[in-house]
């Protein structure tokens, strides 16, 4: 059950990513992320007093709770250094960077302190998927920055892109730690509140950003890009409960192998949706992910 969370957690992190890709160029990430955690945060508060899980919050562990706000804070702390990211180099060369990274420190660091010993299966298919991931994502600079939803303009040049690929290691470790920190909250902690943590502790930063920075509130950009920025926080909450039940009922290892094969679906729903058009690297690199997948489930 936990591999089959993993891989719908996948398939709706790349829905977000296509049903936000359509929002106006004055939106930006701060936005996006914004809207998607307070609106989490509500529906899953909601989901928390008709289950009846919201009354053991006061329960929850101090030691737990402090591991998935802390997990929650390093996680959105490595999106908006992965947009910056985004903003110095190319989407060919951070997102490949990123996952690649994040998966290897995941995988090593879930062996190494939470004794979740990586069987070859794993292996395998983590070496695959990340190599469908850099094919996935091999197109011409022009191309990439006209097609992906970056949201922040790019800069050129050599030093542009050695920031912005130091940058995505920075953000492949900030994104490890909060998944390894959510792994360890998550042990003593029912999931739906585990995701209601998550999406507390940022709902709960961007409040003073707002007053300090008018800028980035979300009801200057909300008149003509209300529709998509609610629909991708819904399915943002989609994705935060199924990550966590993914975590709740499989090994760490095998969880954040399946995650990353989002760059596969998102191609996929790409040329269903918008219905893109797509060339040999993408159907190389949607094969890679699926033989990824089907390793990582086979041999474990």
């Amino acid at each position: 059950m936990g591999e089959s969370l993993a891989l719908l957690n996948a398939v709706i992190w790349a829905l977000t990513g296509v049903v936000t890709k359509g929002v106006g160029r004055n939106v930006k990430p701060i936005h996006i992320v914004t809207t998607q955690v307070w609106v989490g945060f509500l529906f899953l508060m909601a989901i928390g007093l008709v289950t009846g899980h919201l009354h053991d919050l006061a329960h929850v562990q101090l030691r737990s709770a402090l591991y998935l706000a802390g997990g929650a804070l390093v996680n959105t702390v490595g999106s908006l250094v992965f947009w910056q990211a985004i903003s110095r180099s190319t989407v060919s060369k951070v997102y490949p960077t990123t996952q690649s990274i994040f998966i290897s420190i995941s995988v090593l660091a879930g062996w190494l302190f939470l004794g979740d010993s990586p069987q070859i299966g794993v292996v395998v298919g983590a070496i695959l998927i990340i190599g469908g991931v850099i094919l996935l994502n091999r197109k011409r600079d022009g191309v990439v920055q006209k097609n992906a939803d970056l949201l922040l303009p790019s800069e050129n040049g050599s030093s542009g892109d050695y920031i912005g690929i130091g940058l995505a290691g920075l953000t492949s470790i900030l994104w490890a730690v909060g998944f390894l920190s959510t792994v360890v909250g998550l042990q003593d902690t029912p999931p739906v509140l585990a995701a209601t943590i998550r999406n507390f502790v940022p709902a709960i930063l961007f409040i003073p950003i707002a007053f300090v920075i008018p800028s980035s509130r979300v009801s200057r950009v909300f008149k003509r890009n209300g529709t998509r920025l609610i629909l991708g926080a819904v399915l943002f909450v989609a994705s935060s409960l199924t990550f966590v039940l993914a975590l709740d009922n499989a090994p760490p290892g095998v969880v954040v192998v399946l995650i990353n094969t989002s760059p596969m679906w998102a191609v996929v729903l790409a040329m269903v949706l918008p219905k893109e058009r797509l060339d040999r690297y993408a159907l190389a690199g949607a094969a890679l992910s699926v033989a990824g997948i089907f390793v990582t489930l086979a041999f474990r």
